[in-house]
């Protein structure tokens, strides 16, 4: 049987990381087989360039390439790490996919999302995405790693939300409020997860 491919999307400093691993390692106690992994990957060259164009230390200013980037790392991550897993009845808890590159790219860059669709036509999509939805404001006030980021800007994540919200009823996306202490937050993820595994 194969396994369950989970996704968890949001905007930056939603909690969406943070929930992903405390799924994780719920899981992982109950013993059901479990991995965790994120996008952008470091797996592959691609993805530690796009990470690198995330803090600045590369130069990208097409948004067609961006989003091309984006989407090679992610056939590699599925080749390579998602399919294997999940082929062998491992579930698959992964921070961010294509929705993100969605949201992300046309609201940076005014990608069409049509044509971000068209390149990921052919590709596995989650069983479950779980929307962690938080207010922009709130999130910037959350303490990050990366604060020079260029992406984290308050106006910029306001359309990056909108385009996650447009998305929401078109992919049945399940929503859970994000400004609240993560346990709390966590509750209702396990409320969907449960539905999932009978846990």
């Amino acid at each position: 049987m194969e396994g369950k491919f989970i996704v968890f999307e949001g905007i930056d400093k939603s909690g969406k990381e943070t929930q992903a691993k405390m799924l994780y390692d719920y899981l992982h106690k109950k013993a059901i087989p479990v991995i965790y992994t994120e996008e952008p990957t470091d797996k592959n060259a691609i993805g530690r360039l796009v990470k690198k164009w995330l803090v600045g230390q590369a130069t990208i200013n097409s948004g067609q390439a961006i989003t091309l980037l984006y989407t090679a790392d992610r056939y590699e991550h599925l080749k390579k790490v998602i399919n294997p897993a999940l082929n062998v009845g491992k579930n698959v808890i992964c921070d961010r996919f294509f929705y993100s590159t969605i949201a992300y790219e046309s609201s940076i860059f005014g990608v069409d999302k049509e044509w971000i669709r068209s390149l990921h036509k052919d590709m596995r999509k989650p069983d479950v995405v779980i929307f962690i939805d938080i207010d922009p404001e709130i999130s910037l006030k959350r303490e990050r790693s990366t604060p020079n980021d260029r992406l984290e800007k308050v106006e910029l994540l306001k359309k990056v939300r909108e385009a996650y919200k447009e998305m929401v009823n078109e992919e049945r996306f399940f929503v859970v409020k994000g400004d609240r202490p993560k346990e709390e937050v966590f509750r209702d993820v396990c409320l969907v997860i449960n539905r999932i595994f009978g846990v």
